[in-house]
């Protein structure tokens, strides 16, 4: 690729301001989540540090609920190819492009923020790979929340779970429910109020956050928030893009990722505590796991570890790493 379609790519333009001639380099960052998701506001704010500690010469839009025609499975693709410079992607769908990136969507293999840095210190090598192997950078990491089960009848024993008709949000999620004595269904998050309105679910898996967008109180009484897995998304770059810019610009703008990424977990965590608060303003009933419900967790998620590294080998020596980091 010439010089010039490489400064095409990264959307490098010519701004003419009061003092004369400014480089510009102006990018488009895709996020699926709406303006209100705590993860889209994360991703707003990067954009402006990064516009506000460049003096402008860096300058990022964000574009949220796919409004520019990028798929929530096509973020990898997309910031490979150049159709956006930077996207705001969930890992675990990406999987279809390199199965590993599923690897926190395995029950009890990641349990909360704590968990999910030990993780990332295995695996994040490896996921830099992977964001090499197609044209990109991984900038900084936010996790989701921890998915729990809404219910009409409490589920805090492992025989609460038996027969439950819950929505699974994924694969591994419809798999681990099973697992569990649950009869999952795997259903869009859009039909979820309409199922539960109508009777054909009794409850779904989701996170405290999806559970206050989607106001489950009015077809639920009660959540667990059994914290099974933790999933993360990434903030990518395309190298060709970051590539294009100054040394100085590339060192402002990894300086920022590292300061922020911490800001924005905390920004993760509260936005778990808040929720939970209004699911209980809603009159929702809270509860926790007993040893039972526990002991069946554990027992089926090392059992989907096994399955998962058989079809998987690379992920191996990481779940092995980790595992052994934390004593699982």
């Amino acid at each position: 690729m010439t010089l010039m379609k490489h400064i095409v790519a990264a959307g490098v333009c010519l701004a003419i301001g009061t003092g004369g001639a400014v480089a510009q380099t102006k990018w488009d960052l895709s996020t699926a989540w709406p303006a209100s998701n705590f993860h889209a506001k994360n991703a707003m704010a990067f954009a402006d540090a990064v516009r506000e500690a460049t003096y402008g010469s860096v300058d990022i839009t964000v574009h949220v609920s796919g409004e520019i025609g990028v798929k929530i499975t096509e973020k990898l693709s997309a910031v490979e190819t150049g159709i956006v410079q930077m996207a705001d992607m969930l890992l675990f769908l990406q999987a279809g492009e390199e199965p590993l990136l599923s690897m926190d969507t395995l029950p009890y293999l990641i349990q909360g923020q704590d968990e999910m840095k030990a993780f990332l210190e295995v695996a994040s090598p490896v996921f830099d790979e992977i964001a090499a192997k197609h044209n990109q950078k991984i900038l900084y990491y936010v996790p989701w929340p921890s998915p729990g089960v809404y219910s009409k009848q409490a589920i805090v024993s492992a025989d609460d779970m038996s027969g439950q008709r819950i929505r699974a949000f994924n694969a591994a999620s419809f798999e681990f429910l099973e697992k569990l004595g649950a009869a999952p269904l795997e259903m869009p998050w859009g039909d979820v109020a309409a199922a539960a309105a109508a009777g054909t679910i009794d409850g779904a898996a989701t996170s405290s956050s999806s559970g206050v967008d989607g106001k489950l109180w009015q077809f639920t009484d009660h959540f667990n928030p059994l914290n099974w897995s933790t999933s993360t998304d990434a903030v990518t770059v395309n190298l060709d893009a970051w590539n294009a810019l100054s040394d100085d610009e590339r060192k402002t703008i990894e300086d920022l990722a590292n300061k922020m990424e911490a800001e924005f977990w905390a920004v993760s965590a509260a936005e778990d505590n808040g929720k939970v608060a209004i699911l209980e303003e809603n009159g929702m009933t809270v509860s926790a796991a007993d040893a039972s419900l526990q002991a069946k967790m554990a027992e089926a998620g090392k059992a989907m570890w096994g399955a998962y590294i058989a079809k998987n080998p690379d992920a191996k020596p990481i779940i092995d790493a980790y595992s052994a980091k934390l004593g699982k």
